[in-house]
């Protein structure tokens, strides 16, 4: 969605953001076939959430094994929409018989600035601080991981009681260019993974 069909006339925005990709997808035993299937099942069942369904304004991007949400109102729906995920991924893989037809995702959310780009089809994007650390705090997770940067994390823990009792810091970790952040892990036995991810650090791209 553009920013002038929001209604909003600054071409940069704060927005919350949810950052997904499925784990595993690029095993090379996978056929293209069955690793398209995931992605398109992966889409549908976002969809079918309730705080993907919300009436507050988003932008969304696809990044080829999963997509990246940006929430511009309610700092709540990118942990609400991935604990609803979760939920309906157990079930979706309860259903399956063959572990290749499981699917397993890492959740990054984080919040922050983001500006309009034009791609070379002068197509409207988003990209920014605000989308590169979602990225960053999910690719420190592993499966079932949903991470979250202290900056949205701090947001969210006063806003309600039930959030003090699922998101735990597990300390600080190094992303790219050595810098250091503090995050959160969201779990419980609906959702989530208790193991806190090992510290490591990304290979710069």
């Amino acid at each position: 969605m553009n920013i002038s069909e929001m209604g909003i006339s600054s071409e940069v925005v704060d927005a919350n953001f949810f950052y997904i990709d499925i784990v595993g997808l690029s095993n090379p035993l996978l056929s293209v076939t069955k690793q398209r299937e995931k992605i398109e099942n992966l889409f549908g069942i976002v969809k079918s959430c309730d705080a993907f369904k919300s009436d507050d304004m988003k932008i969304h991007l696809p990044t080829g094994d999963g997509m990246v949400i940006g929430f511009l109102l309610n700092p709540q729906l990118p942990l609400e929409l991935g604990t609803q995920l979760h939920r309906k991924l157990r079930l979706y893989n309860r259903s399956k018989e063959s572990p290749d037809d499981f699917i397993g995702v890492r959740i990054g959310l984080s919040s922050g600035p983001v500006f309009a780009v034009n791609d070379i089809k002068n197509n409207q994007n988003f990209w920014g601080p605000g989308i590169i650390l979602a990225r960053r705090v999910m690719e420190m997770g592993d499966n079932w991981h949903i991470l979250i940067a202290d900056v949205l994390a701090e947001k969210l823990i006063p806003l309600r009681g039930e959030y003090k009792k699922i998101i735990k810091s597990i300390g600080s970790y190094n992303i790219k260019h050595g810098q250091a952040i503090r995050l959160y892990s969201a779990y419980s036995n609906e959702f989530g993974n208790p193991e806190p991810p090992p510290k490591r650090d990304l290979v710069a791209i």
